[in-house]
Formats: C-alpha cells, sequence, structure tokens
C-alpha cells in the first residue's frame, strides 16, 4: 500500500511476535485457552513486576485532551464567522486548520509520531490522525457543532520499527448535522478514506485512551522509557479496558521484559474481552511455545493462520529463515509474498537482492536492487 495511505493512522496493535489481524477459524478460543489469572493482572497493573511502583511519570490531563486555550477558542470562532449552517461551519474550521498559511489557514501537516495534545498540534502545526481528531473535535463543539471521534476499520495495514510490528488502525472525526440525517467527516487524509468502510462513533474516554496508547507505542525515535509506556498504557485501561489491543500491548511490553507469565495472563485478559482478537491468538500462540505449551501453540496458529500468513512482515520472517536454512526457492517465495502485499518495504527488496544473488539470479537482483 503507497505511504500515502498511511497518512493520518493510528498505531495501537504492538504484535511482538509478528502478528496481525485477517480472519479467524471457527473453533472458539475459549476451547483451546483457559480464563486468566486474576492475580497475576492485578500485579501487572501495579508495574511491580517491572520494579516501577516507585516510579513517578508524568502524563497528560485526560482532561486537556478535549480542551482548548483561549487562543484556539478564539481561532474556532473566527474560523466560522460569518457561517450560519452546520455543514458551512464545519467546512470552514477544516479549512482553516488545513489551509496553508499563504491561504489563511494553520498549515497543518501530517506527521505518524506527531500524538500530541490539542494544544501542542495547535502550536506546533503538525498531527496524526488521532491529535488532528481531538483537535478537530474540541473546537468543533466550542463553535456549537455536534462532533465526535469516529473509528475506522481500514484494510489490513502493518508497520515495522526495529523488531515490533504494528497493525494500523485509523481515526477521523465526523460532526451530524443539525435539522438533517446526514453528517460530514473530517479528516487528515480525506483522499484515502472512503464512505463504505466500516466505521463507529467513539466515546470520548475511548479517544483518549487511544492517545495513551499511541503515546505507549511511540517509536525509538521519541525514545520512551518502560516506564513511559507502562503508565501511559495503565492510563489508557483506565479510561476504557473494552479495547483488547490494549492489553495486547501491555502483555508484549512484558514478554519483551523477560516476565513470560505475566504475559501470558494479559493475552488471556485480551481475549476475555474480545475472543476474536487475532493478535492476542497469534501472539500467545508464538508464547505458549515459548513457555513449553507446543499443543496450546499449536491450536492457537492454526486458529490465527490466515492472519498470520496474510501479514507480509510474517512472510518477511518465513523468507529470512529459509534463506538462513538455505532453502533459496522457498526464501524467493516468501520474500516475493511479502513485496506484493506491501510493495514499498525497501527491506523486503534488500532480502531479495540477497536471495536472488546466491540463486544466480541476475535480472531479479537487478530488479530488487533498483528499489532500494
Amino acid at each position: 500500500m503507497h505511504n500515502r495511505a498511511r497518512q493520518g493512522w493510528l498505531n495501537v496493535f504492538l504484535a511482538a511476535a509478528l502478528g496481525t489481524a485477517v480472519g479467524c477459524s471457527s473453533l472458539p478460543v475459549n476451547e483451546v485457552v483457559p480464563a486468566p489469572d486474576s492475580a497475576l493482572i492485578a500485579a501487572a497493573l501495579t508495574g511491580s513486576p517491572l520494579a516501577l511502583e516507585q516510579t513517578v511519570v508524568v502524563t497528560e490531563n485526560p482532561d486537556t485532551l478535549l480542551s482548548l486555550t483561549p487562543a484556539m477558542a478564539h481561532f474556532a470562532e473566527q474560523s466560522v464567522r460569518g457561517y450560519a449552517k452546520d455543514a458551512a461551519r464545519t467546512q470552514a474550521l477544516h479549512r482553516a486548520l488545513i489551509d496553508p498559511p499563504e491561504a489563511g489557514g494553520l498549515g497543518m501537516r501530517y506527521h505518524a509520531a506527531a500524538t500530541l495534545t490539542p494544544q501542542q498540534v495547535f502550536v506546533r502545526r503538525e498531527a496524526n490522525c488521532l491529535s488532528f481528531s481531538l483537535l478537530f473535535v474540541a473546537m468543533a463543539r466550542h463553535v456549537g457543532l455536534r462532533a465526535s471521534v469516529n473509528d475506522v476499520s481500514i484494510p489490513p495495514a502493518w508497520d515495522m520499527t526495529g523488531d515490533r510490528v504494528q497493525f494500523m488502525r485509523h481515526v477521523n472525526a465526523k460532526v451530524d448535522l443539525r435539522f438533517s440525517t446526514d453528517a460530514i467527516v473530517v479528516d487528515l487524509d480525506l483522499p484515502n478514506y472512503r464512505p463504505y468502510y466500516a466505521q463507529r462513533l467513539i466515546s470520548d474516554a475511548t479517544a483518549k485512551s487511544q492517545y495513551y496508547n499511541n503515546r505507549a507505542m511511540a517509536d525509538k525515535a521519541r525514545a520512551a522509557t518502560l516506564a513511559e509506556r507502562f503508565y501511559n498504557l495503565k492510563q489508557a485501561l483506565a479510561l476504557d479496558d473494552s479495547q483488547s489491543f490494549l492489553w495486547d500491548n501491555l502483555a508484549s511490553l512484558y514478554w519483551r521484559a523477560g516476565h513470560l507469565s505475566i504475559a501470558e495472563a494479559l493475552y488471556l485478559k485480551a481475549l476475555e474481552t474480545n475472543p476474536r482478537d487475532l493478535t492476542a491468538i497469534w501472539n500467545l500462540s508464538e508464547l505458549s511455545r515459548q513457555l513449553g505449551k507446543p499443543d496450546t501453540a499449536d491450536e492457537l496458529a492454526e486458529l490465527a493462520s490466515d492472519y498470520r500468513d496474510a501479514n507480509p512482515y510474517y512472510q518477511y520472517r518465513l523468507a529470512s529463515r529459509y534463506f538462513l536454512q538455505a532453502d533459496y526457492a522457498e526464501a524467493a517465495t516468501s520474500i516475493e509474498s511479502a513485496i506484493k502485499m506491501q510493495p514499498n518495504e525497501k527491506r523486503f527488496y534488500q532480502l531479495a537482492a540477497d536471495i536472488y544473488e546466491t540463486m544466480g539470479l541476475e535480472a531479479k537482483q537487478s530488479r530488487a536492487l533498483s528499489h532500494l
């Protein structure tokens, strides 16, 4: 998928074992795994296994995530001045935020890692989809519009940072028009939004919880510490613990820290919250194998087989494994599948070039290198 199609997307799933979501078999997951250990869940939420119970981390007050400064309120008011109807006011506010300064707008820029408060967005003139949606909803409500954050189910797509694979999600803002059954969608990347995508309005608490999740999952360039990741996830869960991906991400945090039994309990909690969470199913399969539970691992892997196979980074990992095992034909098949799924990922072409060089396929090697 083209890079532009990623604009505004919200990173929410952390798949430490290279898992994402596409499909699921019919076997209920509760027939494969037990209920989560409540004592381990409680311990995980304290941070004590990570030696964080005495760590002080300052996070933004949730109340600030839909609030405006006087300057922001004045900007919103001026943006809609002279417009009476909801549709015109919505469009005027949107233009005021995204039009370039020479056209009289704020000149909002997209930045994937810019998970910022509305106040920070207003000053820095950059945002990702969630931060922009929070800003727009806060301003729209201030000028009397009925605005909410809208969760959009985009086609499956992934990104990779280091050894973390993230399943991508998207949000935008929606304004319900008074005296009409219509609504207007406001999106930082509107050309790539499709009205037929499944979507639903989410509560303020849910939108705010996604903000803290984004902060916890910040890429390495943002240098989030273990404590920052933990306390942001804890705040996210405090706002809305019905989102299974929050439990997934906390499980991955504990797994990476070496607390495998706690990670297992947290993945089980994710599946208790949402039995069709394929990120949790696949990661728990990988973790079960590490814990010496091969039968459980195999059953869970079967549940998530379609989901796994449709992940380009899983195919990349398979290709790497086959390459190291000198099974070059299988390596080529897997890396070609990865490239077909996600043709803009340069690391796929680098591995492909190495495979083709070893196989003596000079023309294919040259084509792969041309993408680097």
